[in-house]
């Protein structure tokens, strides 16, 4: 019995150390992940042939670390159990209590793993990824061969998987956590300012964002009408101070083209028969759904800065421009010409923030902290209008999504500005308890009719 509970002992610390190597193999792959800035580091590695097999097939790597990862889980709990029930019977325990076994189990599996499996590997992984991969590649490398088997059978149902989802089967690596890997890299790099960190965690953040979350809404667009005159275009191109325009006619369903202020004054003619069907520019269209990274290519590849943003039944719902993606990255970008009323969110002093019903619901949630979420509507105007059903009153307030709102401004059409404050969760529970007057009365009337 002594030799079975030592074999189990030494089966144990095997299966215990084959899963340190290859978390250690995972965090330094993800280090690795910033090579880019460390050309040599990649060409030092390229050496072994196993380590660049590693750096060549990362999904591939990665999906068998987790494969083994899980195996190795497997084999702890056969293993601890084999282990903690030899020992019962050697020292002539009591019958059996499979729950005091399981706790013990869980006990010890919780400290290995966070000792063992979890903290000091990945550490290792993270302060020496070369070495790590020079160690473990070959052990990595010769459980991809083992493991392709099971892989083999587990890829058409993650597909499936996937499919039933609606989602895309993404690489591996594409799910590790970026926002640390880039504070690390800030960490590890003095030389990369903050700016620089918020620029690179925001461009990753970008890849969520849809063309729709951040368009400029159709009510508040500056066209140009063909069916006007140039005078009465030019009047209101002073008034909104943009260069770039629309040309319609009639509304933004019938676009012909885009006009640039610029073309209008460079035209060498007389400036009362200028034609702007002559002088317009190609306008590009982009669907609403349009992820924002694909927005953005399609603006840089074509070489302009605005483009209209269609419906699935090629209506217009706004434009696109290229600052407003930029925005995304950098924050708001504004010039000598923006003012104060301009801003989409500004802090008050009683705590709460007055907040354009153009504001997009995401940068709401960053500003105040707040889960705010809805598939039907982009904007805090739409969220207000959405909830009522209507167009609310100067003065009306309602609480939606966390938020205590209180409309300040309207017009015939939408939500100009509102205050809005975050509502504390002490705050949001109390008030679900609390019923309503109406409640109550309601309640009362029943009982009466009863």
């Amino acid at each position: 019995m002594s030799i079975l509970l030592l074999f189990q002992a030494l089966g144990a610390l095997a299966v215990v150390a084959l899963h340190g190597a290859v978390v250690a193999c995972e965090a330094a792959l993800v280090k690795v992940r910033f090579s880019h800035f460390n050309p040599d580091l990649l060409d030092y590695l390229r050496e072994r042939k196993a380590v660049a097999w590693l750096l060549d097939h990362p999904t591939r790597t990665l999906r068998v670390i987790r494969l083994t990862g899980g195996l190795c889980w497997i084999g702890y709990w056969l293993l601890l159990w084999g282990v903690l029930f030899a020992i019962r019977n050697a020292v002539e325990a009591p019958a059996p209590l499979p729950g005091m076994l399981m706790v013990v189990c869980a006990l010890l599996l919780l400290g290995v793993q966070f000792v063992a499996i979890e903290h000091f590997p990945r550490s290792l992984g993270l302060q020496s990824p070369a070495n790590t991969l020079r160690w473990t590649s070959l052990l990595v490398r010769l459980l991809t061969i083992l493991c392709k088997p099971f892989l083999s059978l587990l890829a058409p149902i993650s597909r499936a998987v996937n499919g039933i989802g609606g989602g895309r089967e993404v690489g591996e690596l594409e799910a590790l956590d970026y926002e640390e890997q880039i504070e690390l890299l800030g960490k590890e790099a003095p030389d990369m300012s903050v700016v620089a960190q918020t620029i690179l965690k925001n461009a990753l953040q970008m890849r969520e964002l849809e063309v729709s979350d951040v368009l400029l809404p159709r009510h508040q667009v500056k066209y140009f009408d063909s069916y006007l005159s140039l005078q009465e275009n030019l009047q209101m191109a002073r008034e909104s101070g943009h260069t770039r325009f629309p040309l319609c006619e009639g509304d933004l369903d019938r676009c012909i083209g885009l006009i640039h202020i610029k073309d209008i004054f460079r035209y060498e003619g007389e400036m009362n028969r200028v034609d702007l069907r002559k002088i317009k520019r190609e306008i590009i269209r982009i669907d609403a759904d349009t992820p924002l990274e694909e927005a953005l290519t399609q603006l840089l590849s074509h070489n302009v800065h605005m483009a209209l943003v269609i419906d699935e039944f090629r209506g217009t719902e706004g434009v696109l421009t290229l600052e407003r993606v930029l925005e995304q990255l950098v924050g708001d970008i504004r010039d000598e010409f923006d003012t104060e009323e301009e801003l989409l969110i500004r802090d008050t002093q009683e705590g709460e923030a007055v907040v354009s019903g153009l504001t997009p619901l995401h940068e709401l949630s960053e500003r105040l902290g707040v889960d705010v979420e809805n598939d039907e509507v982009s904007t805090l105007g739409g969220l207000i209008t959405s909830e009522l059903g209507r167009i609310p009153e100067e003065g009306e307030e309602l609480v939606v999504e966390g938020l205590a709102v209180r409309v300040t401004a309207v017009d015939d059409k939408r939500v100009i500005e509102a205050e809005v404050r975050a509502i504390p969760e002490d705050e949001l529970e109390e008030e679900k308890e609390t019923p309503s007057p109406d409640t109550e009365e309601d309640v009362e009337k029943d009982g009466r009719d009863a």
